[in-house]
């Protein structure tokens, strides 16, 4: 049976992709390349130029004679001419009695030209000679066709054709061992995914080698061949995880070699945009189904056998060919059911509970042999050694406390009135005694208003006199009636001067206020006074200066973290009646410790800006033990709370961390 044209086009596409793939010089693959494009074509004459430093001349041949292109020199020329507009155009063209440069031609054929390029060079031109009554439609037919074929040679030039694979040889199977071998020793589901992919596409060779897991009713892309890691957000990734999902789950082979007729129109659609995205030729989606070999009990022989588990799914593409031929193919199946078992068996062991704690314990064993097991003995003898000393080893434990050094007696001395100061009259460590003038404050307001009462309070005793004189007038005259009114009237301004006077009092305490005096025997402990408090206005209540007794008894004021007040009052607890023992040294004298006993411990807490949260705590000190006694000299202590663990007095703040965030 004659077979038909486009059969014959079909198997001469077949036949040169398979020698395309083949390894030859490039004469003999032009030789060879062009008789199956003559053939295939059924093109009565052809011919392949080659290109080299701008110069065009003849490679291969097949009945180029019978044509007249090189039957002279004015033909040959005018045929090198139009290939040299192919070589600078690098397109593929028909040039015909209909075309522009019909004129151009040498022979009154058909021509085809085609550029084979290598590296985007171009290196030779196909030419073939057709009789000139073919139609426009078959014209556009045999340009495709030509086009084609040229692509192919163009990529087994530039060696970027995928080869062909023998599995029935020994290297191959030699191959195959290694990839096994290293497929099935990987433990972790990401580490055989990259081994199928990468040593996958080398066994298979194909351009790219994807490996996709089952993730809940999803599937995640682990591995894509030369790639170290996987960018699962690229377009291209999301595209391909799509695919897979939609075509893996029917458990069979998926392969697309350049036809998209009858697909599903949701598999079309989506193959279509993966294949825009990646410019993929050939692809094949491989479902990884884990096949359960395990022999039936003798004792269960009619038991049914477990099911196949879909585990993921391998994708290899071509992008350089549509064709994926049986050696490739049978390859494809038998490394997808070894990809299926790995990643199976893979997965089981990641489902350990906390397998990578005990993978660190099997590996710490493993390593305690010979020598080093004693030395880690010893090593972890110490450490047992150092915990029990945190834990049963008690030491004194210390707070720290910072404070002052300063008398027991002290004043602050406040202003009593809004005012403004007017005069100092002491300075900063001046002795003064109880009721000593300090500070002179004024108050125009309050002075003007005293000075308005007094002229009030005058103005109405004027006015009793003239009221008496009438009243004495109105009796001689024997008027009776107005001597009587006269007589209430005195009465009613005597109760007026009186509420006045009474105000003149308040108003002259008030003035009185305005004079600040010391409150008790001591020395004035506010430091530049005058710079302080010269013309500088007041509130009522605000603190002025300190006055303090150096004479009297000194202590520590000292300020600890409130964290620490626990451990003070369980410790005064414990020692009663005891007092608890605090060490300071003064910052002046940081090399001589003193000793003192807490007093008193504040019920409330105050705000620090330094340590945050304080609780006020006050010392007794043996004065006899310093030399000098300086008001508020900085002091550093610390204060004894007992005996404690070796790791709370270590780690107490790291302890207490925990405790509060946790409640423990």
């Amino acid at each position: 049976m004659s077979q038909s044209p486009s059969q014959k086009i079909s198997e001469c596409i077949q036949a040169v992709e398979h020698l395309a793939k083949q390894k030859m010089p490039r004469q003999k693959f032009f030789q060879q390349f062009l008789g199956l494009v003559v053939q295939g074509s059924q093109a009565p004459a052809g011919a392949i130029w080659g290109v080299a430093d701008g110069q065009v001349e003849l490679h291969s041949e097949v009945n180029l004679q019978s044509t007249g292109t090189i039957a002279d020199q004015q033909r040959t020329q005018k045929n090198l001419k139009l290939l040299g507009e192919i070589v600078q155009n690098s397109q593929s063209v028909v040039v015909g009695p209909d075309s522009k440069n019909a004129e151009a031609r040498a022979t009154s054929h058909l021509l085809v030209f085609s550029p084979i390029f290598e590296n985007k060079s171009c290196v030779a031109v196909l030419q073939l000679f057709f009789p000139e009554q073919i139609s426009q439609e078959a014209q556009q037919g045999l340009l495709q066709f030509s086009e084609h074929l040229a692509g192919l040679a163009s990529l087994h030039i530039s060696g970027r054709m995928a080869p062909p694979i023998a599995v029935d040889t020994k290297e191959f199977w030699e191959s195959m061992d290694r990839f096994l071998l290293d497929l099935h020793n990987g433990l972790e589901t990401v580490q055989v995914a990259a081994c199928a992919a990468n040593d996958g596409r080398e066994i298979l060779s194909v351009d790219r080698a994807t490996i996709a897991q089952k993730w809940g009713h999803k599937t995640r892309i682990l591995a894509v061949s030369g790639q170290d890691k996987v960018n699962r957000k690229s377009n291209l990734m999301r595209k391909l995880n799509k695919l897979i999902q939609t075509v893996y789950t029917t458990g069979k082979p998926f392969i697309y070699e350049g036809n998209l007729d009858e697909l599903a129109p949701q598999v079309e659609k989506q193959l279509a945009d993966y294949l825009e995205e990646s410019n993929t030729r050939m692809l094949a989606i491989y479902p990884l189904l884990y096949k359960n070999r395990e022999h039936k009990a003798e004792d269960k022989p009619h038991e049914k056998p477990a099911p196949d588990h879909l585990v993921g799914a391998m994708v290899v593409e071509l992008l350089s060919s549509k064709q994926w031929d049986p050696e490739r193919r049978a390859a494809c199946e038998l490394i997808s059911d070894h990809v299926a078992t790995a990643m199976w068996n893979a997965e089981e062991h990641e489902k350990i509970f906390l397998l990578p704690l005990w993978r660190g314990i099997g590996k710490m064993f493993r390593a305690l042999r010979g020598k080093l097991l004693a030395k880690t003995l010893a090593v972890a003898g110490v450490i047992l050694a150092a915990i029990l000393s945190l834990i049963f080893i008690k030491v004194d434990y210390r707070a720290n406390g910072d404070g002052r050094l300063m008398p027991v007696v002290q004043r602050d001395v406040f202003a009593m009135q809004d005012a403004e100061v007017q005069q100092i009259f002491v300075t900063g460590g001046q002795e003064v005694k109880a009721g000593q003038l300090l500070v002179q404050l004024k108050n125009p307001q309050l002075q003007t208003e005293y000075l308005r009462i007094q002229s009030e309070i005058d103005e109405k005793k004027l006015l009793v006199k003239a009221q008496q004189a009438e009243m004495e007038v109105a009796s001689q005259q024997n008027r009776i009636e107005e001597a009587v009114r006269l007589q209430g009237k005195i009465a009613e301004t005597k109760i007026e001067i009186s509420s006045l006077e009474e105000q003149k009092e308040i108003l002259a305490e008030r003035v009185e206020k305005l004079k600040v005096h010391a409150p008790i025997d001591g020395v004035v402990a506010t430091f530049q006074i005058e710079q302080l408090l010269k013309n500088r206005p007041v509130k009522r209540g605000e603190v002025l200066m300190e006055v303090m007794d150096p004479k009297n008894e000194w202590h520590l004021e000292l300020n600890v973290k409130e964290k620490r007040l626990g451990l003070l009052l369980e410790e005064q607890e414990r020692i009663k009646p005891k007092k608890v023992e605090v060490e300071y040294v003064l910052a002046t004298d940081p090399e001589t410790t003193y000793s003192a006993q807490l007093s008193s411990i504040a019920t409330r807490t105050s705000l620090d800006q330094e340590l945050g949260n304080v609780v006020r705590v006050l010392a007794e000190i043996d004065e006899d033990q310093l030399s000098e006694l300086r008001i508020g000299a900085e002091v550093k202590a610390k204060i004894n709370c007992g005996k404690k663990r070796l790791g709370y007095v270590l780690f107490g703040d790291a302890i207490d961390f925990v405790r509060i965030r946790l409640w423990l």
